[in-house]
């Protein structure tokens, strides 16, 4: 087996996966307590690396550990407005929840309304888009990382973008829009 089941294939793989795990902990309980949620995780896997058997297979099971962790937290936070209202850093402060990329987040009161429209998902619609929107995952991943079928992941993050999509919409009539973002022939 080799450095894979030593401290060296730990030491090597978990910086890799690290920056998903924080995006993930950041959607899943804010940008707060997301650094403390990863470093639990990391510490949750080295005490389980002799249980990983496929080296390829790290991305999701560090995932599944850090969900498991914030699912953790979140139900010892002292109520659900907590976790929806946490406050957002200074603009000379990096942060972590406004992701460049993220066309949704590109200013604080488009991160706080998208931020308060994701947690205010159930709980398995909002770790499918954790998965895939803050971490990268694809479908198949995410099912894997979740031990459900894709397909199912596929359907939950449907539902997730539509309620995302009614709750952020302007007042008026909501017209329909394809939920991907590929070309269409």
């Amino acid at each position: 087996m080799g450095a894979f089941t030593t401290g060296e294939g730990f030491a090597a793989i978990v910086p890799m996966h690290a920056p998903a795990m924080l995006r993930v902990a950041t959607a899943l309980i804010g940008p707060a307590d997301a650094e403390d949620a990863v470093q639990e995780a990391a510490m949750r896997a080295w005490q389980a690396w002799a249980t990983l058997r496929n080296p390829d297979s790290a991305r999701p099971w560090l995932l599944q550990i850090t969900i498991n962790v914030c699912r953790g937290w979140r139900r010892g936070l002292k109520g659900r407005q907590e976790a929806q209202l946490q406050p957002l850093p200074e603009d000379d402060e990096p942060s972590l929840a406004l992701l460049a990329f993220d066309l949704g987040t590109s200013d604080h009161a488009g991160a706080l309304d998208l931020r308060a429209a994701v947690n205010a998902l159930p709980v398995d619609l909002r770790t499918a888009v954790a998965l895939r929107f803050y971490a990268g995952l694809d479908a198949t991943e995410i099912g894997e990382a979740l031990s459900i079928p894709a397909g199912t992941v596929r359907s939950r993050l449907h539902r997730a973008l539509l309620q995302l999509r009614e709750q952020l919409a302007p007042s008026g009539p909501v017209r329909s829009v394809p939920l991907d973002t590929e070309a269409r022939p």
